[in-house]
Parts: structure tokens; C-alpha cells; sequence
């Protein structure tokens, strides 16, 4: 049973997703990368992927050069997919980059085995992606072939010896709705029926956002001045409960680009994200969260374009 699909970042812009209804099977879709940094698009592409009912996938770009690094990766993309029922497999991206080149094949292997295990033992079904190359010389070990394999290998047939599960085949796909070049996928598993039928990917226990779209935490991506004490009187608790929540031993020392989780329980929290509904405005939304819609409009300048008179359904904002 093959199924046709395609895999999606914020390298593909904004997507209409109306267009591309009916032209692919299933996405798969990059949340993160690195340790850590979320892809600015995946919310977007997450709800327009459920919008127009399409299943999907979720990967995340791995630069980890150690073990340890490898297990804050994985923590901080559970972190992410735990938000979300996918029923496509959950998947660690490893490939040659100007910061991993250079690591030993058994350190890769040891890194790769590391964030599998953990987000297997999360209750996730995991994957690896991986070009022919990595596949064949840095990744060819015994403890990774119980690991499903997402082999990307741009020519009319696939050449690995070893089973897989999903083949990349182009990186220069044109499909409806998508500007420019788009990475094509075959997929050769019932993933949909695999996962549902092991109650894998959180679909025993799905997850549901509500009209508000309140979730259980806040995901704060730390800022250049900020400290812990100033991210934790933003959201009415302590630098302790923070530091304790996100396993910081060192409550000084927060870096740039770093993923702070804030419990939802805090008190004065609201929704982060705001995702967009038929006849929506601007100025409605930032009336209905106390903002100003100027300020909304250049927090999302990215996601609604040039004119902020035109966002679309599907559209998800930052608060």
C-alpha cells in the first residue's frame, strides 16, 4: 500500500492549503531543530494539515554532538509533539551539517540510539531519517535496525539494502499550493493503522484544544536581557518553580533561542498561540486578548505577510 506525500518546514513559505487538498496522502512536518529551536511554521502547518484532514508526521533536525545533547534534543521535541495526535511516525532528522560532520560514527550511532529511545519510551513510534550515505556509513549499526527507516535518495529507485518504511525521492516536487520546490515521499506502511492500533503517538489519549486554545504550557523562547526571574514575573510564579519544572540546575544561567515551559497552572497565564477562524480580524483578536493590534500584527509579521488586513483561516498567532 503506497502513499504519496510530502514533507513541509517554513522553507515552503505559507502554504494554501485549500490548494493543496486532494493532491497528497499525508505531511510530514518539521517542528524543531537543534537544542533548541522551534521551525517558526510547524503550528501553521499543523493546523492547516488538520484542517483540510490530512495526517501527518512530525520530525526534528537533530545537531546534537553528544549524548547529552542528544537528551535535551529529545526532551525538547516531546515536548512539542506531546501537543499533538499524529498518526504518522514521529522521526529524528540526521544528516551531515557544518556542526555534526565531523563525529565519530560510533558517537552518532550512540546519539541516534539515545533520542529514539527516548521518545519510543514516550509512547511515541519513532524514525530515523537519513540520506543513502548515513545510512549505509555513519548509521549501518545493529542497534538501530529495530529503529523504522525514512531513507532519502534523490533517483528513480531506491538503492538500500535494508528495510524502510518511507523513500524521499525528490527534493524538487511541485504540488498545488506550495511555492517553489517541495521534498516527494512514498510511504509504504499503514502508518495511520500501525499507530492507532498500538495506541502510540498520544492517539489512546488525544489531544484536545479548546476554542480558546488554551494548553497545558507555554513554550517561551528566552529573549536577549532576559533572565529567569523576569520570564517568571511575567507569568506570576518564581524563578524556583520554573527552574525546577525545566530541570535548570543553574537558575543564572539561560541561554538565547532556549525553550522555557511554563505550566499552565500559573496563575495569569493566557493562551500563547491564537489560530485563525473564518471572518476573523486583527483588531478582533487583539481586542479579545487585551493587545494592541499593531503589536499583534508585528509579532506575526511572518506568518499574515505584508497586509494585515488579510489573515487566513488556518493561521496560527502568537499571543
Amino acid at each position: 500500500m503506497e502513499k504519496r506525500g510530502i514533507d513541509i518546514s517554513h522553507h515552503q513559505g505559507d502554504i494554501d492549503f485549500d490548494k493543496l487538498k486532494g493532491n497528497i496522502d499525508f505531511a510530514m512536518v518539521r517542528t524543531s531543530y537543534g537544542a533548541f529551536y522551534e521551525d517558526k511554521k510547524y503550528k501553521q502547518n499543523i493546523a492547516g494539515l488538520e484542517r483540510i484532514g490530512v495526517p501527518y508526521g512530525l520530525y526534528h533536525f537533530s545537531y546534537a554532538k553528544s549524548v547529552d545533547s542528544a537528551k535535551k534534543e529529545a526532551d525538547g521535541f516531546i515536548n512539542i509533539i506531546k501537543k499533538y495526535n499524529p498518526t504518522y511516525p514521529v522521526v529524528i532528522d540526521i544528516e551531515s551539517s557544518s556542526r555534526t560532520s565531523n563525529l565519530r560514527q560510533d558517537t552518532l550511532v550512540d546519539i541516534a540510539d539515545t533520542i529514539c529511545k527516548k521518545i519510543e519510551d514516550a509512547g511515541y513510534y519513532v524514525m530515523i531519517y537519513a540520506n543513502l550515505d548515513y545510512l549505509n556509513n555513519k548509521l549501518n549499526d545493529s542497534k538501530l535496525d529495530r529503529y523504522d527507516k525514512w531513507l532519502a535518495e534523490w533517483k528513480g529507485k531506491p538503492s538500500y539494502n535494508k528495510p524502510f518504511g518511507i523513500w524521499q525521492y525528490s527534493s524538487k516536487g511541485s504540488i498545488p499550493g506550495i511555492n517553489g520546490n517541495v521534498d516527494l515521499n512514498v510511504s509504504y506502511k499503514d502508518y495511520p493503522s500501525i499507530i492507532k492500533s498500538n495506541k502510540l503517538n498520544n492517539n489512546d489519549n488525544p489531544v484536545i484544544l479548546d476554542k480558546e486554545n488554551i494548553i497545558s504550557e507555554i513554550n517561551y523562547v528566552v529573549k536577549k536581557g532576559d533572565n529567569l526571574s523576569k520570564i517568571a514575573s511575567k507569568y506570576g510564579t518564581t524563578y524556583q518553580a520554573l527552574a525546577s519544572y525545566n530541570n535548570i540546575t543553574n537558575p543564572n544561567k539561560i541561554y538565547i533561542g532556549q525553550i522555557i515551559r511554563v505550566p499552565n497552572s500559573s496563575s495569569g497565564i493566557k493562551p500563547s498561540t491564537y489560530v485563525v477562524k473564518k471572518n476573523d480580524t486583527l483588531i478582533d483578536i487583539a481586542k479579545k486578548y487585551g493587545i494592541d493590534w499593531k503589536e499583534l500584527y508585528n509579532k506575526n509579521k511572518d506568518v499574515i505577510g505584508k497586509n494585515p488586513n488579510l489573515i487566513k483561516p488556518g493561521q496560527v498567532l502568537e499571543i
